[in-house]
């Protein structure tokens, strides 16, 4: 393969070999088989009817069983999920390791992130990710295993990353850092642009180019923190246009007409506009947990008028967040909420007719909580600070092991309903995400500290180690620990953003002003 031709379109890999275990009939007394089936179908299950519609009969029909023998081997549909999600983990990583490789080592990392990034925007492991997800985060009793599982599939991708960085440092590529934060830099990125995008705002992200173009952009930001004087050097002898990742089109943030957002948030987010004022009236609490109680407080509150149906409706909502925030998902039901909010079955039932309707209330509340607590400003004159304080607030946030049953009912909106039914406040997010960055990045292009308009290269650039950290947690059980606080930790993710775009002019600002320094000394939480 030269290293100047471009990959060729990546098949659904991942699809492909969950329909090849339909496809070998079992024998009279091959129960193995069966199962690989019913599990194959399961599935395909949930990538066509969401997780909260599967139906046994369809999946025995598709399996090609009788839905007796389903019974038979599976009694309970928990253990039948658990080894679903444990057949998708392990086509999942047979599917990585066919990633082809390249003598080049630009070219062959290109090639392995290029792979990753068709196999991760499949609607199969998206599913398959969404639906883990909801399993962990309801901590229901097949918890332990679904965990066991994915935290097997995440040590065998990691030992995949390592052996190829192992390979970088041997050649004298890259330099000998720590290999769990460069596989988190190169998992991030990939996953930033995929299953993050996807299962943050429901909407796919749609590269500026192409996706082979993408991969290139963070195989170069990858070797700009860690390649060595011989990468560079072995760079020099390759001018190839489309592996130039500095030079390719980046993905604008786009300017945003505040006006029609707002409007548009006023119909979809109703709460968002009272809960940003609330944080900015009140001392700011220490934690995203304080902040969250103190919030359904609020809302909880009875009003005097009786005849008051809007604060009914707040309750309501509030109530289902406090019952899935205090008592996980799996035990959250109409009579619950009821008695939380202070009203009859029967008034919450003519306000919200059936479930959906009032867990899609209800995430709307609990999206409005994260938007605006994570949408807080630095203070700091310092950029390090103040991009640390922004880096290190979203992690501290979804690595709180109370927020884990609030955020549970976002995985069940995610895993209930099949990939092409997007929330409407999924571009909301976009839109709302687009303009708080851009005006962050903004700022930084105004005082010369970086020299390209805001991206969302930039945004992934800056939040892909994060987004791993985060989603180790969420959708794989797994919680890493920092040394000392992960504001600490964030100095290095912050550190390698302004290696990647930072200008000669930040960084002689950042020896004249000290600003490492005044990072060193400075307390999260402090007004700088």
């Amino acid at each position: 393969m030269d290293i100047r031709t471009q990959p060729a379109p990546r098949r659904l890999k991942f699809d492909e070999r969950i329909q090849a275990l339909l496809l070998p009939h079992a024998k009279r007394h091959d129960d193995i088989t069966r199962k690989q089936r019913i599990c194959a179908s399961q599935l395909i299950e949930w990538v066509s009817f969401g997780l909260a519609a599967t139906n046994m009969a369809r999946i025995a029909e598709r399996a090609g069983v009788s839905t007796a023998t389903l019974y038979r081997l599976y009694p309970d549909r928990n253990y039948l999920t658990v080894d679903a999600l444990k057949l998708g983990n392990n086509l999942l990583f047979e599917t990585i390791q066919e990633a082809p490789r390249h003598p080049h080592p630009f070219r062959d990392l290109v090639e392995i992130v290029d792979h990753l990034l068709a196999i991760y925007r499949e609607s199969s492991v998206l599913m398959l990710w969404h639906t883990q997800a909801f399993v962990l985060q309801s901590e229901t009793e097949i918890f332990a295993d679904a965990q066991n599982n994915s935290a097997l599939f995440i040590q065998e991708l990691q030992e995949f990353f390592f052996n190829i960085i192992d390979r970088l440092v041997a050649d004298g590529f890259i330099q000998d850092n720590n290999r769990l934060s460069m596989f988190l830099r190169i998992q991030g990125a990939i996953e930033d642009k995929t299953v993050e995008w996807q299962g943050r705002f429901k909407v796919p992200f749609q590269p500026v180019v192409s996706w082979s173009e993408e991969a290139v952009k963070i195989a170069e930001e990858f070797f700009i923190v860690h390649g060595t004087a011989k990468f560079r050097a072995l760079r020099q002898q390759d001018q190839v246009a489309w592996l130039d990742g500095k030079s390719l089109q980046k993905k604008a943030l786009e300017p945003v007409d505040e006006t029609r957002l707002q409007a548009s948030i006023d119909r979809q987010l109703p709460f968002l506009r009272d809960v940003e004022a609330s944080l900015r009236a009140k001392p700011r609490p220490a934690t995203s947990d304080a902040f969250i109680w103190q919030e359904l407080e609020r809302f909880m509150s009875k009003s005097g008028n009786r005849l008051d149906a809007s604060n009914r409706r707040s309750r309501i909502v509030a109530s289902a967040i406090v019952v899935n925030y205090s008592q996980g998902f799996q035990n959250v039901n109409m009579a619950a909420v009821a008695k939380q909010a202070g009203v009859s079955t029967a008034t919450l039932y003519r306000l919200y007719p059936d479930d959906r309707a009032l867990y899609e209330a209800a995430h709307g509340l609990g999206t409005s909580f994260y938007m605006a607590w994570l949408a807080q400003e630095s203070t700091s004159p310092n950029p390090l600070v103040q991009f640390c304080e922004y880096t290190s607030i979203s992690i501290e946030t979804f690595l709180d092991p109370r927020v884990k049953n609030a955020i549970s009912m976002g995985a069940f909106t995610n895993a209930l309903q099949q990939l092409d039914e997007h929330l409407s406040i999924g571009d909301l997010i976009v839109i709302y995400t687009n303009m708080l960055w851009r005006k962050r990045f903004a700022r930084l292009l105004e005082e010369g500290f970086i020299d390209q308009p805001p991206s969302w290269d930039m945004l992934h650039a800056l939040q892909g180690t994060t987004s791993a950290i985060i989603g180790l947690y969420l959708r794989h059980g797994i919680q890493l620990q920092p040394n000392g606080s992960w504001f600490a930790e964030c100095r290095t993710v912050v550190d390698e953003f302004f290696q990647i775009y930072g200008t000669p002019h930040f960084h002689a600002m950042r020896r004249k002003m000290n600003w490492d320094e005044d990072l060193a000394h400075y307390k999260p939480g402090e007004v700088s």
